[in-house]
């Protein structure tokens, strides 16, 4: 795990923000809980089961190669490390049944 995400492991977040920063290199990261949690989806021996959404920005800001995906995470710290070096920002969110409404909306606002 990268060095500076480990003042995060010891909280419980349902979701994670790993967003571009307002200065050059710099990179905002964020741990919330839902208002509204619901129940957990999809969960297994591995993990929960989250909703992912990766992008890219561009010279001009804009978000680029945007992906979203669903998949089970042990950590979704240590998969942030993995990609955080790479230039990949987005957002991890436990999926509940209340988490789809959140995350299309958080797609909603990057795709404007």
């Amino acid at each position: 795990m990268l060095e500076f995400l480990k003042y995060l492991k010891d909280d419980q977040y349902d979701a994670y923000f790993f967003l571009p920063g307002e200065k050059e290199n710099q990179i905002h990261i964020e741990g919330s809980l839902y208002k509204d949690p619901g129940e957990g989806i999809g969960s297994s021996n591995l993990g929960h089961n989250y909703h992912v959404v990766l992008f890219k920005e561009d010279e001009k800001h804009n978000v680029v190669d945007l992906d979203q995906f669903e998949g089970v995470l042990g950590c979704p710290l240590e998969y942030m490390s993995g990609l955080l070096p790479s230039d990949w920002y987005g957002i991890i969110a436990r999926k509940t049944t209340t988490s789809s409404a959140f995350v299309d909306r958080l797609v909603a606002r990057l795709t404007e």
